[in-house]
């Protein structure tokens, strides 16, 4: 993989919906998309397993796609934590979402 040149950043995607407009020097080095919030209900547990279920907990993730002068990432995470979230190259999403969609065909088919 090779690295992006500051020149591909001179001008934004289209899929660009903003970035900050501060950034000094030009060309601006970071952009993202709009977000799509998506309800997803999750489990919070520090480990897996476990003999008492780890309460459900309903919640808002937004999944955006951000770019740096580094890569192109989807962003994954909790509207509330911005702590908490994943920043995955195209590349990794591209992976995870085949062993996703592998595993969520698996258990529609039982």
């Amino acid at each position: 993989m090779t690295a992006p040149t500051l020149e591909r950043f001179s001008s934004c995607p289209l899929w660009c919906a903003g970035h900050d407009d501060d950034q000094e020097p030009p060309p601006v080095r970071w952009h993202r998309s709009e977000g799509e919030v998506v309800p997803v209900v999750e489990r919070h547990r520090m480990a897996l397993g476990g003999v008492v279920p780890a309460p459900l907990t309903l919640t808002e993730y937004v999944v955006a796609v951000e770019q740096d002068t580094q890569a192109t990432y989807v962003y994954i995470g909790p509207l509330e934590e911005a702590h908490r979230f994943l920043a995955l190259t195209l590349d990794s999403a591209r992976r995870l979402h085949a062993v996703l969609g592998g595993l969520l065909r698996s258990v529609d088919q039982s």
